[in-house]
């Protein structure tokens, strides 16, 4: 009897897809979500990015509802979502597939939160906090930015360390460093790499391209890769740079079998991502 085909690196690396399209457009529709709640006019709701009328006041406001409403409520939404993933996934008993799927969407919502905050705050410039720095003076913007820094900085530093530790319930023998490969390329590398291409298509598909974004911002979208950094060094942490535990924390065989519903599924919300959110959705 010829032994099974496994798709482990197949069904991970697809697993990170659905997580990562789960988590970059849905971050939009939160920018989305909260221009409605704050009367602004929405024009297009795309991809990578949302375009609203540029009449609304939003030194009307108080401080705290015009960070919001400039740009700030996403990568908060993205950062509360993350925790609420990390106690689930530390408390909760799931099958192999679902605990694969949470640990992959853990990482991009706190890199899509705590990545927006470290970007911003060390580099300020574009992206959602630079479009709220334009809206506050310069010595609350300095205030601002060394307070996400730090948040974001901790966050991602957390989000790489945290990962690393989820990884050993996947590996048997933690002493086998091919093993600890063989799970870090799974959960994090391959779906890293994946996405990072993907993703930069759609951004060369995106109305952003078309409106010419990307000759103001050419780093634009390299910036939004180097977020999801967290997942290259859980790779390398669980694999050769972090000492792995003593004793075996295993619990879970990476999911080998075919995921036929997954990767159809997947396949259809990467499609609509790319051909219909990316060139976006006038309003």
């Amino acid at each position: 009897m010829t032994e099974k085909r496994n798709l482990s690196l197949v069904n991970c690396t697809v697993s990170g897809l659905l997580a990562m399209v789960l988590t970059i457009p849905v971050h939009e529709f939160f920018h989305f979500l909260t221009s409605i709640i704050y009367g602004q006019e929405v024009i297009c709701f795309a991809a990578n990015a949302v375009n609203a009328s540029e009449s609304f006041d939003f030194m009307a406001l108080s401080p705290f509802h015009r960070a919001m409403a400039a740009g700030g409520s996403a990568s908060i939404i993205n950062a509360i979502i993350g925790i609420i993933l990390f106690f689930i996934i530390i408390k909760c008993t799931m099958g192999p597939m679902l605990r694969t799927f949470l640990i992959q969407l853990y990482a991009f919502q706190m890199c899509e939160g705590f990545g927006y905050f470290m970007i911003n705050g060390i580099f300020g410039s574009f992206g959602d906090w630079g479009n709220v720095f334009g809206y506050f003076p310069d010595s609350t913007v300095m205030v601002m930015r060394i307070v996400l820094g730090i948040l974001g900085v901790a966050g991602i530093l957390f989000t790489m360390f945290s990962l690393n530790y989820m990884s050993y319930a996947f590996i048997r023998d933690p002493q086998n460093r091919s093993e600890r490969l063989h799970v870090g390329l799974g959960l994090y590398l391959l779906p890293f790499i994946a996405t990072s291409i993907f993703s930069t298509i759609v951004d060369m598909n995106s109305i952003l391209m078309a409106e010419g974004y990307f000759e103001s911002n050419p780093f634009f979208s390299i910036a939004v890769r180097f977020t999801f950094i967290p997942l290259f060094w859980a790779f390398m942490f669980t694999w050769i740079m972090v000492k792995p535990p003593k004793e075996s924390r295993f619990l879970y065989e990476l999911p080998s079998e075919p995921r036929y519903i997954l990767w159809v599924v997947t396949a259809i919300l990467l499609l609509i991502d790319l051909f219909v959110l990316a060139p976006g959705i006038m309003l």
